[in-house]
């Protein structure tokens, strides 16, 4: 849980940043109302806050102390203020915080309670900024850096392919017009050869005033376009909106692979990444298994306790499935009562007794619906999965769940 100092001597104001936070996760929010308090916090905690909001001006501290105060700290710092001179502004932020906030509207805490939570994140994010002079790309890496992202360099389209290629952290490009090798537009063009726009955010950059760069840009795939001049408010921003973008189509196309009861992935993922997943391991030579698993008498279970029963025994089955399947695989909710698991295991004994563990796990676990128990087995079918064939895969699993609920259901059958 991360830490977070608040120093606001309003109520008001601390009460809005409150709910703010606890509206948007789960903070560990130490209050301090006056330049002496916050001093005492700092100087006495075992653990620095991860993150400071302050107000620049308090009751015992009206011209900013605050913000030294944090910076003796090395505390990542927003100042969250009412009092907008640009002067002040600029002065503060030489001084190294990371954003400077205006309290003038709801809106800002809107925009305070989103940099909050995109801080958080930042430290697994890549960002990389290819520009072949090395002054910018230093002063443009640097002010991304303020934010946390991880900041890769490259000179040239060349070494930002490469880039790209070794580190798969990467979700954000900064690249420059002009180059050594290749222009901005001809690595643009191989960029979108390989990743899309809603999976690789590029932003071209240029010095130059030519507004025709900025459409080239765009036409040719780059998300944005900002000039080197611009402020370093502003490419933080354009940053950061970029990159909301790509969580958001992340997050909708997660969701369409996801069966909405369960949480586990859909028919849609086995047959798409479900299947190059098998395909390269099966180049790795590393066998794939899946098992097709099916709940015993679940008609009965919705007719005789309600359906409400049914779906807590599914999510039951879900959990265990993902735990099965955490480290080496993934579960499907096929439909219904009807799942998959693909695990990987150098030969089928192993796999058996995986699968054959996850049995005997489940038909001791108790479903529990309005203050009643009860427990549910399964009939499950495995088969190797040959070269990513998924649909064949499937069918023989299919063959041997029939043979074992002939044979009493409750067990699993294999070739």
């Amino acid at each position: 849980m991360q830490t977070i100092l608040l120093v606001e001597d309003a109520t008001f104001f601390e009460k809005a940043a409150l709910k703010k936070l606890a509206d948007i996760g789960d903070y560990d929010v130490v209050i301090a109302r006056d330049f002496a308090e916050a001093k005492r916090i700092l100087e006495t905690a075992r653990h620095m806050p991860d993150l400071a909001l302050v107000d620049l001006t308090l009751p015992d501290a009206p011209d900013g102390e605050i913000v030294d105060l944090c910076m003796a700290h090395k505390l990542a710092t927003v100042v969250f203020t009412s009092r907008f001179e640009p002067r002040i502004r600029n002065a503060i932020r030489q001084k190294g915080v990371l954003d400077y906030v205006v309290k003038d509207s709801p809106s800002s805490l809107d925009y305070l309670g989103e940099l909050v939570q995109r801080l958080g994140r930042n430290a697994s994010i890549g960002v990389l900024v290819i520009d072949d002079a090395s002054v910018e790309r230093s002063v443009i890496s640097d002010t991304i850096s303020r934010h946390r992202y991880k900041v890769y360099q490259a000179r040239s389209s060349n070494d930002g392919m490469e880039m790209l290629a070794n580190n798969p952290d990467i979700r954000l490009v900064l690249v420059d017009y002009f180059m050594p090798d290749e222009d901005g537009f001809a690595f643009l063009k191989a960029v979108r050869r390989k990743h899309g726009r809603e999976q690789l955010a590029v932003l071209g950059m240029s010095s130059s005033e030519d507004t025709e760069n900025r459409i080239r840009f765009l036409k040719y795939g780059a998300n944005d376009f900002i000039h080197k001049s611009c402020p370093p408010e502003e490419l933080l921003l354009r940053i950061s909106q970029n990159l909301d973008v790509i969580d958001r189509f992340a997050t909708l196309s997660d969701r369409s692979l996801r069966d909405t009861l369960t949480g586990l992935y859909n028919r849609r993922y086995l047959y798409g990444d479900g299947v190059r997943r098998c395909q390269e391991a099966d180049a790795a030579n590393q066998p794939t298994w899946l098992a097709l698993i099916d709940v015993d008498e679940f008609k009965t279970i919705n007719d005789s306790r309600g359906h409400g029963a049914g779906d807590e025994a599914l999510l039951l089955l879900a959990s265990e499935l993902n735990r099965l399947t955490v480290e080496n695989g993934f579960a499907i909710r096929i439909g219904g009562d009807e799942f998959c698991a693909v695990v990987g295991s150098p030969t089928e004994a192993e796999a058996h007794a995986l699968i054959e563990g996850f049995r005997k796990q489940l038909e001791n676990r108790d479903v529990i619906r309005d203050g009643h128990c009860f427990r549910i087995t399964v009939s499950i079918g495995l088969a190797r999965v040959h070269k990513g064939d998924i649909s064949e895969a499937l069918r023989v699993a299919d063959t041997y769940l029939y043979a074992a609920k002939s044979a009493g259901r409750n067990r699993l059958v294999a070739s």
